[in-house]
């Protein structure tokens, strides 16, 4: 008796705790409904922010991030891309300051166990991004940390960018986001570690060889450092963040949407160039900050398994269900033709209603369980960035970028950029957003050209035939 009257209180004290646990959650709790629809609000910031209506994009983003819920840090990721392109370099630091935050420590237990349950879909957990994502969001990070001269903190946040890029189910660490070595390369420049600076600018190297990139011609003899004359300028007081193309997408595929794949983006520009003022055009090294390679070359997640047998064990419901219903069907019509000898009738009929009350409940069963994947990903960032230190002199400055495709002038963008008096590093990111038509449009233009031209010389030369 002493040991039952010990273990009521124990479990009503243990009841007690969950339930204060569970009310005390700082989430803003919505249903997979309400997310969905928060999603297409989404989409409706992504269209202003692709035509650069900001002020629009943001005024969305702004609500939809004012609630704790699972997806603030997706809408805060789509609010930071858009105050960096306004040039709001302040309001972006602190929101990323506040996003960190949340990529770190934002976790509910229930919430990721609900996450992984068969009844309720993936979005239900916190939104934290994919690899590519985290490691990105640190890069723009440094450089906000490099803007304000504060190298260390701009190290930490490559090192990072570098932790989250590795954080794929591939069993390996992969460290080839060149982005984040040649930041990590301006850093320790900065403060004046020379020998970890080289080791970042190795690390760029060697991550970007396999991309096409030769670090050695036939003889043996390094070629490659001319490629970054540009990038290896000690002087800089201007950092230009060009973004180009539509980002790599989520898509979810599958009989129960539970396979989650990332497609690549869309990209007009092959190359590009950039001339400051009436000075002659440079090439701005490319595949830096390529998006569309971090994103395709990571490794798997471990979720993908389990939603996978989540949609096995829903398939196996619903045709469960199938042969429990058939088998109750054959049952009633035996039993009702045997209904001339009652007791086999009977139990063939009440055998048939057994086996449609069971498939029934697997339907039921079926009907409930949710594997779907988790379909959000980050809309507002490009599919590359170009970046391109420069030592400008205070002032007014006009920027020409060039996009190239196939050495075909796809996109030509002027920008008048202005450098202030303080001598202090100034980050400024420009869009060059252009949709993937552009480059084919192009291309066809010129084949039509040349086509005409060449018929131009046929007719021509036929014409001489005729009057010889």
């Amino acid at each position: 008796m002493p040991g039952k009257l010990f273990a009521l209180p124990a479990l009503l004290l243990l009841l007690g705790v969950a339930g204060c646990n569970s009310d005390k959650s700082d989430f803003v709790h919505k249903t997979e409904q309400e997310l969905a629809g928060m999603e297409l609000q989404n989409q409706q910031a992504n269209a202003a922010f692709r035509n650069s209506d900001y002020e629009s994009a943001g005024k969305i983003l702004m609500q939809l991030s004012s609630e704790m819920t699972v997806s603030r840090p997706q809408y805060q990721m789509e609010l930071l891309s858009v105050l960096l392109l306004e040039g709001k370099h302040d309001e972006a630091h602190q929101l990323m300051m506040k996003l960190h935050q949340d990529i770190e420590a934002l976790f509910d237990v229930k919430l990721e166990e609900k996450a992984q349950s068969l009844w309720h879909g993936e979005v239900n957990k916190v939104y934290k991004g994919d690899a590519y994502e985290r490691s990105t969001f640190y890069a723009l990070l440094a450089l906000s940390f490099i803007r304000q001269e504060n190298y260390a903190d701009a190290l930490r946040s490559v090192k990072n960018g570098l932790l989250a890029e590795a954080d794929a189910n591939n069993q390996k660490s992969i460290d080839d986001y060149g982005l984040l070595h040649y930041l990590g390369y301006v850093a320790c420049s900065r403060m004046n570690d020379t020998a970890a600076a080289d080791e970042f600018l190795r690390a760029m190297y060697n991550g970007l060889e396999p991309r096409g990139f030769e670090l050695e011609d036939p003889n043996g003899n390094r070629n490659i450092d001319h490629c970054f004359e540009q990038l290896k300028k000690s002087d800089h007081n201007v950092f230009l963040v060009i973004w180009t193309g539509a980002p790599p997408e989520v898509v979810c595929t599958g009989q129960y949407k539970e396979k989650r794949s990332i497609v690549r983006g869309r990209n007009a520009f092959d190359m590009m160039t950039i001339a400051v003022s009436s000075s002659p055009p440079v090439t701005i090294p490319n595949n830096l900050g390529d998006l569309n390679y971090q994103a395709t070359t990571r490794g798997g997640r471990l979720m993908d398994d389990v939603l996978a047998d989540q949609a096995a064990a829903k398939t196996a419901m619903n045709v469960g269900g199938n042969v429990f219903m058939i088998a109750g069907s054959a049952l009633v019509i035996a039993g009702a033709r045997s209904m001339g000898a009652p007791p086999v009738g009977v139990s063939l009929l009440g055998a048939g209603v057994g086996c449609w009350v069971v498939g029934g409940g697997c339907y039921v069963v079926g009907s409930l369980m949710n594997p779907a994947a988790d379909p959000r990903f980050w809309r507002n960032i490009p599919c590359q960035f170009y970046i391109v230190p420069l030592r400008l002199e205070p002032g007014q400055h006009q920027i020409m970028l060039t996009g190239y495709n196939h050495f075909d002038v796809v996109g030509a963008s002027y920008y008048n950029i202005h450098v202030p008096a303080d001598q202090k590093n100034q980050v400024i990111h420009l869009s060059m957003m252009q949709p993937e038509t552009t480059a084919q449009n192009v291309r066809s233009s010129k084949i039509l050209v040349e086509l005409e031209s060449v018929l131009d010389k046929a007719e021509q030369n036929r014409m001489q035939k005729e009057i010889k």
